[in-house]
């Protein structure tokens, strides 16, 4: 498959790249009932979503009692799973025509249930027509599939570098670093200050996209923004010099000089490199500004002062930043309209849904109640204000078919735990995986 045309991605006046590619037309959408539900009776709508369930959760069921309250006709039954089972139970719905009424749905090509693979298999219905979509057509490129919306989606998602001031301090660093070259220059004072650099649980081999994505962003994407869909025509590749080479090489310096210490982070989980962050045991870890409830947690190094920033580049600093997860309606499903009504109640920027969802700090809203006051903006503003000077690009995966990402993960853990794989492995596999996948 080729991409059909370049489109760009307008976030509440923040501008980033997506692309968009040809594709089978899904369902038309030329308006929907808006009072379906009133209309329907007794009826139950399924949702099934990916994530582990916690104390008052939102999904299970703080948005179920928000609807019954709403609609008390209208039972919203919420299936939350661990992002294996939920891949797995969604190919196998999928598969027997059984599946949920909403579903979770990544933007673009990233995850098993990326927007694109499942518009394109006739699986999502166009939610053009929905109220809360009509006014951010362009914001949402890159879950657009043929010209129809087919995921809606309220948020933006960032990665970057959490850092302990207090720490920064101790080391005698006054100010966020603004090139690579800074970059390693504070990670060395911090070393040499006997505080170590950065932790992360690379255990859990997908933290190590956290850190590669954003040097991806510095080093290929400001350079070609037409790098992925020149992947897919085969006008470019993983092995070509001087991107994805360089990319692996930087991050790699930071093992190197035990700025990372593979011997700790190979071992350790993400919910381990969390906890050793607020504990004070590290001053830097690569994180995404999903965590940042966990991450701005008070640890056994009490409640220091925070501070995030891109990882800067060799020639400057530019951002990774994508739309969230969102949420699309089974094509084949007894209420699609009575599910787009929900998805206007529940993300039309003012509901009691809407201000519930955002105080769960998931998402950094792009337009409604708390747009411009999210719980910890002042941590994001500088990815914001770096999107709005051109310099944001999504996270590169998400233009991949999914698998491309663990190959460079599991590859690279061999590299850094010593097994011998050298830089042009780890390139060479990203390719041959790339091509198996497209060809599958």
């Amino acid at each position: 498959m080729k991409f059909k045309k370049m489109a760009a991605v307008a976030l509440a006046g923040v501008t980033a790249c997506a692309t968009v590619p040809a594709a089978v037309p899904v369902f038309a959408a030329d308006g929907y009932d808006h009072e379906a539900i009133e209309n329907a009776g007794d009826i139950t709508i399924t949702m099934m979503v990916s994530g582990v369930a916690t104390d008052n959760d939102f999904e299970t069921e703080q948005l179920p009692a928000l609807v019954k309250e709403k609609w008390p006709n209208v039972t919203l039954e919420v299936t939350k799973l661990p992002d294996d089972n939920y891949y797995t139970s969604l190919k196998t719905k999928l598969a027997s025509g059984e599946c949920p009424d909403i579903i979770l749905t990544q933007p673009m090509y990233a995850g098993q249930n990326s927007c694109y693979a499942l518009a394109e298999a006739g699986y999502l219905t166009s939610l053009n027509d929905l109220d809360n979509v009509k006014d951010r057509m362009d914001s949402l490129a890159s879950v657009t599939y043929d010209g129809d919306v087919v995921t809606d989606t309220a948020g933006v998602s960032i990665l970057g570098t959490y850092y302990n001031k207090d720490l920064f301090a101790q080391a005698g660093i006054e100010s966020e670093p603004q090139t690579w070259d800074e970059f390693l220059e504070d990670c060395k004072k911090l070393k040499d200050a006997g505080i170590q650099p950065i932790v992360m649980g690379d255990k859990d081999q997908y933290v190590l996209q956290f850190g590669l994505y954003q040097l991806a962003a510095d080093e290929i994407y400001s350079k070609n923004p037409d790098y992925d869909t020149q992947l897919r025509d085969g006008d470019a590749s993983f092995t070509d010099e001087g991107t994805w080479d360089k990319v692996l090489e930087m991050y790699k310096t930071l093992y190197d000089e035990g700025y990372i210490d593979a011997s700790k982070s190979l071992g350790y989980g993400a919910s381990q490199a969390i906890q050793d962050f607020i504990d004070g045991k590290a001053a830097m870890t690569f994180d995404g500004s999903f965590n940042i409830t966990a991450l701005t947690a008070e640890g056994a190094a009490g409640n220091f002062e925070r501070g995030y920033f891109p990882i800067p580049g060799t020639d400057g600093t530019y951002t990774a930043t994508c739309l969230s997860a969102g949420y699309s309606i089974y094509s084949k499903s007894e209420h699609v309209d009575e599910c787009k009504e929900l998805l206007d109640y529940w993300l039309d920027g003012e509901s009691e849904a809407w201000d519930a969802y955002l105080a769960t700090g998931k998402i950094i809203a792009t337009y409604g109640n708390g747009a411009d006051s999210t719980p910890n903006y002042d941590l994001f503003k500088p990815f914001i204000d770096l999107l709005n000077d051109g310099k944001g690009f999504y996270w590169c995966n998400q233009a991949w078919p999914a698998g491309t990402e663990t190959e460079m993960e599991s590859l690279f853990s061999e590299m850094v735990g010593g097994q011998g794989t050298e830089i042009e492995d780890i390139t060479e596999g990203m390719q041959d995986k790339f091509e198996d996948l497209l060809d599958e």
